[in-house]
């Protein structure tokens, strides 16, 4: 079985706004996620995602609830298909869990393997 530190893997950009560290298993993945202050769109996507805060400030919006200000040791739960985003408040670092795993960040699976 793999395993790995994530101070020796590369941190990439995984899209336009975000970097990071991705590991992935059949039915799941976990990114390490640096994300700088900043707007994050409300969006859905066909997967579940829990995300455990690490360091900095996120003002998160789960449609059909209040905003809520959410910071180190906070996790949330996305069930697919639910609308969220909101916006980072301070720089932030942040574990995210999709299961099955986002076929957007499955390029980075490969990179690991060419190493």
């Amino acid at each position: 079985m793999p395993m790995y530190r994530w101070a020796e893997m590369e941190e990439v950009p995984l899209n336009p706004l975000i970097t990071g560290r991705v590991v992935e298993a059949p039915n799941a993945m976990l990114a390490r996620i640096k994300a700088p202050k900043g707007p994050i769109n409300m969006h859905t996507h066909d997967f579940d995602q829990i995300t455990h805060m690490l360091a900095g400030k996120l003002r998160w919006v789960i449609e059909g609830e209040e905003p809520r200000v959410v910071g180190p040791g906070d996790v949330m739960v996305m069930p697919a298909g639910v609308p969220h985003g909101g916006e980072v408040l301070e720089d932030a670092e942040y574990l995210d869990i999709f299961a099955p795993g986002r076929q957007d960040f499955s390029w980075y699976k490969q990179k690991l393997e060419q190493k």
